[in-house]
């Protein structure tokens, strides 16, 4: 699932730079036996499709016999891929896109959701929360949300317990967990070098771009960049230096999950598909909390239907997105626990929060309270966000690497992006 810590990478094969050659047109329907067949595709592999799909496609298929779901894996260049069947006019009437699904939807690709949302009467906010609007572009609504994904904070309870220190809560500021990763940052063979680490950073925006929102910053706002502000400063600053006294260092920071897993370090702020690969290492005693701070970064996936596809096909896909995304096909992706749904209903639900995971009783209401707190920075409102974050995250590891300051890293960033959105 490292798919959202690669996605920014993989979709600047130019997603800008999408041409839909055949917009125009639309596939052909189905035949006249009353039969409609849609294709799906989606990243990933056979497990993917196995613990997050088959199932919940077998259920909606059983649902609407008169309706076959054909699906494609993708496992390697998803993004680059889809560009090209775009391109080529051979869409896929269902296709799964994450943060740069505007860049899609900039280009024309996906179909207006809003007249379906409307005639069924269901309320995004509601059962989405802010995630929802990671999926709009100029007053259109082109995925529902399917996939949750906000950072959350896992952390070691054996670590935390020597250390004789109190669990992480919901109630958790950022300096709070910053003070508790120094103290848990050790050498504990008495060596002379550092073999336990509070934490692991690096450039990825889930731990850092989160924080900036919590502290009253943001990095596009009204498609303006507004990067270099002093509350951004503060905030960088603040994280620059925590890095340096709790963190794995960055030449290692890749490995930082396999380090999690080994007991070597106290907490990993990440993304909520790790629950069930740490709760797969049966020697590792770890539970989960809410990421500190009152807002959260969103990562996740939606669902989008294509404009190429034919009307028949286009209804087809809405009851299969519908479906998919509903309160009953959630709680079968929560139970399997492979992926973490994006309903929030379902993450609040007795059924979903009292599941135990490869036997292993979680705080998994963590996971509502991280995915309630997420707010959709402008960064990612936009076909911008490819190029921007990538941008971005290459400039916070020229800092963490010591290269340049965090008041460098803030005006470079500035001057970056602006003239990245000058091109839009």
């Amino acid at each position: 699932m490292s798919k959202w810590k690669k996605v920014a990478a993989a979709a600047m094969v130019a997603v800008s730079a999408l041409v839909l050659t055949a917009c125009g047109e639309t596939k052909k329907a189905s035949g006249g036996n009353g039969k409609v067949t849609i294709e799906f595709m989606h990243w990933g592999g056979t497990d993917t499709y196995k613990g997050s799909y088959k199932d919940r496609i077998a259920a909606f298929e059983k649902a609407n016999p008169k309706i076959k779901v054909k699906v494609v894996t993708i496992g390697d260049d998803y993004d680059t891929k889809l560009q090209t069947m775009i391109a080529g006019n051979k869409a896929p009437d269902v296709a799964q896109v994450a943060e740069n699904g505007t860049g899609f939807a900039s280009k024309n690709a996906f179909v207006d959701l809003n007249s379906y949302i409307k005639k069924d009467n269901i309320n995004l906010t509601k059962k989405y929360g802010g995630a929802s609007a990671l999926y709009k572009w100029k007053g259109a609504t082109f995925g529902i949300p399917d996939r949750g994904g906000s950072g959350v904070l896992y952390y070691n309870k054996d670590i935390f317990d020597k250390a004789g220190m109190k669990y992480p809560t919901a109630d958790w500021t950022i300096q709070d967990f910053y003070d508790a990763a120094k103290k848990l940052t050790k050498d504990t063979n008495g060596d002379g070098k550092t073999d336990q680490w509070g934490v692991n950073f690096a450039d990825y925006q889930l731990p850092w771009g989160g924080f900036l929102l919590s502290n009253g910053g943001s990095i596009i706002k009204n498609k303006k960049v507004v990067i270099d502000s002093k509350e951004n400063l503060k905030t960088l600053t603040a994280y620059n230096q925590a890095f340096k006294d709790s963190s794995v260092p960055y030449q290692i920071s890749e490995d930082g999950v396999n380090r999690f897993q080994a007991g070597k370090v106290a907490m990993s702020l990440d993304g909520m598909w790790w629950i069930r690969g740490n709760a797969e290492i049966k020697k590792l005693n770890f539970d989960l909390a809410p990421a500190p701070g009152n807002s959260t970064w969103s990562t996740g996936s939606a669902l989008t239907i294509s404009k190429q596809s034919s009307k028949e096909k286009q209804d087809a896909a809405w009851k299969f997105v519908k479906f998919m995304t509903n309160d009953k096909a959630q709680a079968m992706l929560g139970k399997s626990l492979y992926d973490v749904p994006a309903n929030l209903s379902v993450l609040k639900s007795d059924e979903f929060n009292n599941q135990k995971i490869l036997g292993k009783t979680l705080n998994l209401k963590a996971l509502a309270e991280s995915q309630a707190k997420v707010k959709i920075d402008g960064l990612l409102k936009g076909p911008w966000y490819s190029e921007g974050m990538t941008e971005a995250g290459s400039q916070v590891k020229e800092m963490l690497l010591g290269h340049q300051t965090p008041a460098k890293t803030l005006k470079v960033l500035q001057s970056k992006l602006t003239a990245i959105m000058d091109k839009y």
